[in-house]
């Protein structure tokens, strides 16, 4: 039994993380020059990260004022937990139903806990690359200034390593009992992937909703002040109630010298354990009901759609037709849908909602007392779309989610400019999608008249196309063509993370260009700048990726 957990983990173990073409590509020395553009996109956003941890040590400083120095840990805890459930979502759909292994392990004598065991571990451990950078500064932060022993160091190390465990666990059971209930009918794809969208964003709501009701609860006391000073635990007591896990790595952190620590420690570790056992036998009779569909392949019935003469002989325009292909794709495959389109259109979302549950302390109830002006509005509001161009992950993956069909782009009679054009077409549909979610979110926060929103919309989707072509430079330079996994290709490619970080220097750019003149010339002189500034990007961005598209159309095998 061992052995057989052991190889499927050692398999999945590589081709998730693809160490044999990592160890390749170094020999390659060819190829080598990929490492370098990963070292220094790597190095583009250590600025913008310790920007963040700098932000930490304040936020520990206030919390150590009021006598809250456990609610800086709980914050760290509560960030990585939730974030880890949310990707977790969309990476456990990915890895356990619609890996291109599946096909070969399910014939197989091996019982689907293993399966599915194996693929937990992998996932896990990819996992720790998000968990970590969220939770370790707080750990170390909080150890560093308030003079930790031993101890605690290996309380923090313990609980790191078992961080992810719980969160992965309950997205696993929800997405196992999702997928096995969702598994009717022919347009399963459609129906799975609307009801996980909703589902998301009402995990959102509630999530926020009990945050909100719980900090008006401990507000709302009589005896608030004196609480607060009474016990140094008390935030953490009250806001830990949303997720309690996170309420005991931090007491355990926090008492990790006493037998209170310890309790919480091992109710920590404890529960992941007992949870993933769990999930294992549930796993048993969830996990095969939900997956079969995905492998099978069904023939439509009846004759068939006829077509006319006039239908067979109408010439598409050959950007339109590609557009159109990449569009279905990204609509038609769920992975591309909840990683693509609906990060667009869920954090806007998502503004819209911690906004009606914020009562008082809502954006909207903010930017009516410090009186923004209705230009930063729509300075924002370009920003954000232009931002969202760039996480949408589209551009940077374009030659990538072809994969194995990539040799079908080379032979097809297209002229470069046609590929270029279609591509950016795509993802400037998808951005639509994002304004129109940004705009109706907007509502809800601040009134917007017409020449705002005009604005956003132009201004928005034309600084999305330079964010695009950015993405597909780098897709082009170095395609991952070689994937058994639709999220391999997409949030598993290097390329999204090397993009983002171009993207991040590009944008942060503008953003400090605009910084240093606002106050000194008229706001249309800056619509102005940025409609020059992203024009003429894209045209220099384009006359590249020509050059670029040509050259690798030849060379790529």
């Amino acid at each position: 039994m061992m052995k057989k957990i052991i190889s499927l983990i050692k398999t999945d173990f590589n081709t998730t993380f693809g160490f044999s073409s990592i160890a390749y590509s170094f020999k390659n020395k060819k190829n080598r020059w990929q490492i370098i553009v990963f070292g220094l996109a790597m190095l583009s956003l250590l600025p913008t990260y310790f920007m963040m941890v700098k932000g930490l040590n304040g936020m520990y400083d206030i919390y150590s004022q009021i006598g809250q120095k456990s609610m800086f840990l709980l914050s760290g805890f509560l960030a990585s937990q939730i974030m880890i459930f949310l990707f977790g979502l969309l990476y456990v759909m990915s890895k356990y139903y619609f890996s291109n292994d599946l096909a070969h392990l399910v014939p197989l004598p091996i019982k689907p806990s293993y399966i599915l065991g194996s693929k937990f571990v992998t996932l896990m451990i990819s996992e720790y690359l998000t968990s970590l950078l969220i939770i370790l500064p707080f750990i170390i932060i909080y150890g560093t200034k308030g003079g930790e022993g031993p101890i605690y160091w290996i309380y923090s190390l313990l609980l790191a390593a078992t961080l992810p465990i719980v969160p992965l666990v309950l997205a696993s059971i929800l997405i196992m009992v999702f997928m096995k209930y969702t598994n009717i009918g022919r347009k399963k794809d459609l129906i799975r992937t609307i009801s996980a969208v909703l589902f998301l964003i009402a995990i959102v709501y509630l999530q926020l909703k009990i945050q909100t009701i719980a900090q008006k609860a401990i507000m709302q006391g009589d005896n608030f002040l004196m609480n607060l000073v009474a016990d140094s635990n008390l935030l953490v007591k009250k806001l830990g109630l949303g997720f309690p896990p996170s309420q005991w790595g931090t007491l355990a952190l926090v008492n990790n010298s006493n037998i209170l620590g310890l309790i919480n420690l091992l109710s920590f570790i404890g529960v992941g354990i007992i949870s993933f056992f769990i999930m294992i036998f549930l796993s048993e009779s969830l996990f095969f009901d939900g997956l079969i569909g995905n492998i099978e392949v069904s023939a439509s019935k009846g004759r068939g759609k006829k077509l006319s003469i006039r239908d067979s002989a109408r010439e598409t325009k050959p950007y339109l037709a590609l557009a159109k292909k990449e569009i279905i794709m990204l609509f038609k495959t769920p992975v591309y849908l909840l990683n693509a389109v609906g990060g667009v259109i869920i954090f806007p979302i998502i503004l819209a909602m911690s906004n009606m549950t914020g009562g008082d302390e809502s954006l909207s109830a903010m930017i009516d007392v410090l009186g923004v002006d209705s230009g930063l509005i729509a300075l924002a509001g370009i920003g954000l779309v232009v931002a969202l161009g760039m996480l949408n992950s589209i551009g940077a993956t374009t030659f990538s989610r072809e994969g194995k069909c990539f040799w079908i782009q080379r032979t097809l009679p297209i002229k470069v400019e046609d590929q270029i054009i279609g591509r950016v077409l795509s993802s400037l549909a998808v951005q639509v999608l994002g304004i129109i979610a940004l705009l109706v979110s907007l509502i809800f926060v601040v009134k917007l008249d017409i020449l705002i929103i005009l604005l956003i919309i132009f201004l928005g989707l034309l600084g999305s196309i330079p964010m695009t072509q950015i993405g597909m430079i780098i897709d082009i330079l170095r395609p991952m063509l070689d994937w058994n996994n639709p999220q391999k290709a997409m949030k598993q490619n290097l390329n999204v993370l090397i993009g983002m970080g171009v993207g991040t220097l590009y944008v942060g750019g503008l953003v400090f260009l605009v910084i240093k003149i606002i106050d000194r010339v008229n706001i249309n002189l800056i619509y102005g700048l940025l409609t020059l500034v992203f024009g003429i990007s894209s045209m220099i961005l384009f006359g590249v990726l020509k050059k670029l598209i040509t050259k690798q159309f030849e060379v790529i095998e």
